[in-house]
């Protein structure tokens, strides 16, 4: 994990990192690794709906079916227009 600013939050090149941190993970089938590494993004933005999304497809990969979706509720409820986390959605849903 990066360094807190001394305002205990992480910088956006941290927050950045960490994004592309937890996508080699789950690249490399560590999804638990990438689950921690997204969270941990959410931690410093919990407005992140690219990290919801994220980790709703790790969640999807581990057979979490239930928990890929919360995500990616939650990624559509911050941001309507993140298409692929609709459709992924929708795809789990059966529309």
């Amino acid at each position: 994990m990066k360094k807190n600013n001394p305002d205990g939050n992480f910088s956006s090149k941290d927050e950045t990192d960490m994004m592309e941190m937890g996508k080699f993970y789950f690249l490399n089938s560590k999804y638990d690794e990438a689950i921690k590494e997204f969270e941990n993004v959410l931690k410093s933005n919990p407005k992140n709906a690219e990290a919801y999304f994220q980790i709703g497809i790790a969640k999807e990969a581990k057979s979490d079916i239930d928990g890929a979706k919360k995500m990616y509720e939650k990624a559509i409820k911050i941001n309507p227009q993140h298409k692929i986390a609709r459709e992924r959605l929708d795809k789990l849903i059966g529309l």
